[in-house]
């Protein structure tokens, strides 16, 4: 640790990143030279500290104790987190060591060598399997199944194991159908966990809605909207402090929405289906809730429609924003999800949670990120926000 400490310290990039933000009067501090850290403020420091790379951030935790307790604080989580930009978590299958990326994306999109379109920020393991589900403001969010459930922060290094959900009081046990979804409410900045049952053969009238408030290490149960039937690969899509899932009631088809804040649900309509044989996926890309059709089985004659709710709740304001035709697959590509379009009108999306590829504006054709790895992602903005700080709650490194 004494090593990276010196390292960090006299790093010639590292200083060059400080002056790069302080201000002209700090550097005119006569005499200042290798030592000038110690005539700046605590809150100018915070400020440049909150304005350096991902990366180099990290580094100055290693500089000395006081930098390393004021990462911690909640003025430079907030401060840092509202500079952050979106990037993403990879996970990697069968792939050992650290099968999870941190990736940064770049300005300048490159189709022909996608490894100039992102910039990995590091690797890292996990002592459980199996991809991250969502995240929100920094934390991840994983589940297994109906086995166990977490919490983690890649940047501190720390995960939480959530306690089981509650059972299902009003049926026998059996193979449920469930989703999951995990967000931040907007008021409050608490972090939820929501897990939906839908309706069973015994119960056709209700479905099950438990909610998990991290840092009060219980599930409650809360009422549950009036779409009972839910889609089990509709993972909760995040958007002004609500979850969106895709579900039905009756062949009535919607949109159903909880508020992390009030805990209540409300519904709207999605966009028309212009084909029956379309796969329905739902997510958020960029600022806009968007619904994702994809035909269901392989033809040549194989498309994918983007549609964008542009006005948020607005049912008139969605719009079919991109129409990829002849997409030049061998196969079918499952279910759809959009992850990031750049301004050249390349995409980056994720095939049936097994395949990251790319479309290419220019080409009109669809490539495999790497055919050789199966792979998925969730976009991710990375927060130094300390698990640590939820005291009630057990909490690891790794």
């Amino acid at each position: 640790m004494k090593k990276t400490k010196i390292e960090a310290r006299n790093s010639p990039n590292m200083r060059q990143h400080f002056f790069n933000f302080l201000p002209s009067e700090a550097c005119n501090i006569p005499n200042m030279g290798q030592h000038f850290f110690n005539f700046l403020p605590s809150e100018i420091i915070l400020n440049i500290l909150s304005r350096l790379p991902t990366r180099t951030t990290m580094i100055c935790k290693c500089v000395c104790k006081p930098w390393l307790n004021l990462l911690a604080t909640n003025e430079f989580v907030k401060s840092h987190l509202s500079k952050s930009v979106p990037g993403l978590v990879v996970f990697e299958w069968k792939t050992h060591p650290k099968p999870h990326k941190i990736v940064e994306f770049v300005n300048k999109l490159d189709f022909n060598c996608h490894e100039h379109r992102w910039n990995v920020l590091f690797n890292f393991d996990l002592p459980f399997c199996g991809p991250t589900h969502s995240s929100a403001n920094g934390l991840l969010f994983l589940c297994e199944g109906d086995g166990d459930i977490f919490v983690c922060n890649p940047i501190t290094r720390e995960y939480i194991r959530l306690p089981s959900p509650l059972p299902r009081p009003y049926s026998k046990p059996r193979l449920q159908r469930h989703t999951y979804g995990f967000g931040v409410s907007r008021s409050s900045g608490k972090f939820k966990v929501v897990r939906i049952l839908s309706a069973t053969p015994e119960r056709p009238d209700r479905c099950d809605c438990q909610v998990y408030t991290v840092g009060t290490v219980r599930w409650r149960r809360i009422v549950c909207g009036s779409m009972l039937e839910y889609e089990e690969r509709s993972k909760g899509a995040l958007l002004n402090g609500k979850l969106h899932f895709l579900a039905s009631e009756r062949f009535s088809y919607g949109v159903s929405c909880i508020d992390l804040e009030t805990e209540l649900f409300s519904t709207f309509s999605p966009p028309p289906l212009s084909d029956p044989h379309m796969t329905r996926n739902l997510s958020v890309l960029g600022d806009c809730l968007c619904v994702c059709d994809t035909a269901s089985v392989f033809r040549p004659d194989y498309e994918i429609h983007l549609w964008l709710m542009k006005e948020y709740g607005n049912y008139e304001s969605w719009t079919k924003e991109f129409i990829i035709r002849n997409v030049g697959m061998e196969d079918r590509l499952g279910c759809v999800c959009p992850i990031k379009v750049f301004e050249d009108g390349d995409i980056v999306m994720e095939l049936g949670g097994r395949q990251l590829a790319y479309y290419s504006g220019k080409t009109k054709a669809i490539r495999r990120v790497d055919p050789n790895i199966l792979s998925c992602a969730v976009v991710y903005v990375p927060s130094f926000l300390p698990l640590k700080a939820y005291a009630m709650e057990n909490v690891s490194s790794f």
